[in-house]
């Protein structure tokens, strides 16, 4: 029980490194120093998520049925020689194998720790506590970014290469804490065969509505709020903005994830289910203000959806996971990346060429309308499920 307890604690330590993330603030403006446009890098960025479409599911079925820690492995050793390759590369062939293989290693990790969490939890009688303590995690994981902001542009000024270098080598690190996780006891009786279980995963969400569209909110969610990463440093370069700045900048609006995150399982037990239907509207407004305002000051808004990508992660996980089977957990998860993939592959390249073509405001104009729609249907379904 100690042992398992200890994975806690492994994790904590893993996720600090894996999501100091040195690249993510320099990532744009170093390819463009590169010679790549807005509309090449999405390209990139749906290649990145085409190749985690193509590996979530398998990755999911290696996750549950051969455990936790050798999916973490691949996925260190994958995404440490990608950023090694992203960083020396000048030519789009190399690049874009690079992000064929982040995308093969990102796949191993989605859902997995928090697969491995929830299943130490549960294995120490400690279930009840998983929102909590996947707040911190949550928490730790955006001071980590935070700290790795100010880093990155620091770092970024004497060479934009170098953040994305040292992300490689920080994934290296963690290899260590993984070798020390102790799988947890999974009681369930696993499907005979991969096929078999991703049918019976597949047949488990169809006939459960509620477990559909929160794997659905998720995804939308995940998608609209990482498609915004890929411009805020072109717009907040038009500003006059320096990549030092920049690096200062993420540090703040991560900082306000923290606070998403930390005050999560506080608010939700205050304002309850009302809070999943809140999330949207306020993202929504957020967004379009950024294409509608040209002043310094909408950097706010971005603040704003920072805290709500803190909030909204542990409330959602925490919903999904009380409703899912240890044995099927990390393949439906994957699932649910799957149609996160599917919406990066397709909007990505369209919200870059838009702003290539036409301005940066009109590509938050397009994802902001394009959010209202899609999140007043699902929202529509949702209001009659039992939290």
């Amino acid at each position: 029980m100690q042992k398992i307890q200890r994975n806690i604690q492994l994790i904590y330590a893993y996720l600090f490194l894996n999501r100091l993330e040195l690249w993510i603030p320099v990532i744009v403006l170093f390819l463009q120093d590169r010679g790549f446009t807005l509309t090449e890098y999405t390209i990139l960025d749906a290649v990145w998520y085409a190749s985690t479409l193509i590996f979530e599911i398998p990755t999911g079925i290696v996750t549950d049925r051969y455990g936790t820690k050798i999916s973490l492995l691949i996925s260190g050793l994958a995404q440490a020689v990608a950023l090694f390759l992203t960083a020396w590369a000048h030519s789009f062939a190399m690049i874009f194998f690079a992000y064929v293989l982040w995308g093969f290693g990102a796949s191993f990790e989605t859902g997995t720790y928090d697969v491995l969490l929830y299943d130490s939890l549960k294995q120490c009688n400690r279930e009840s506590d998983y929102r909590k303590v996947r707040g911190r995690v949550t928490t730790l994981s955006i001071l980590a970014a935070a700290i790795g902001s100010i880093l990155a542009g620091f770092l970024g000024g004497i060479e934009l290469a170098l953040p994305i270098f040292l992300t490689g080598a920080l994934a290296v690190l963690t290899l260590p804490l993984i070798l020390a996780l102790r799988e947890p006891e999974v009681s369930q009786v696993r499907d005979p065969s991969h096929l078999v279980h991703l049918k019976e995963s597949v047949r488990y969400i169809s006939r459960r509505r509620f477990v559909a569209l929160l794997i659905l909110y998720s995804a939308i969610m995940s998608t609209a709020i990482w498609g915004l990463h890929e411009f805020y440093q072109p717009f907040l370069s038009s500003f006059g903005i320096q990549v030092e700045t920049i690096g200062i900048l993420y540090l703040f609006f991560r900082l306000f994830s923290v606070a998403g995150a930390h005050f999560s399982d506080a608010l939700f037990r205050i304002i309850g289910r009302i809070s999943v239907f809140l999330i949207p509207p306020i993202f929504v407004v957020s967004v379009l203000a950024m294409g509608s305002i040209r002043t310094p000051w909408v950097i706010a808004f971005i603040f704003v959806i920072y805290f709500l990508n803190g909030f909204y992660l542990p409330i959602v996980n925490d919903l999904l996971n009380k409703n899912l089977p240890s044995s099927k957990r990390a393949t439906i998860i994957s699932l649910g990346s799957v149609i996160s993939c599917l919406l990066g592959c397709i909007l990505y390249p369209m919200l870059g060429r838009i702003a290539d073509l036409i301005s940066l405001q009109r590509t938050f104009q397009v994802l902001g309308f394009g959010m209202l729609g899609a999140m007043a249907l699902l929202l529509f379904s949702m209001r009659r499920e039992a939290f």
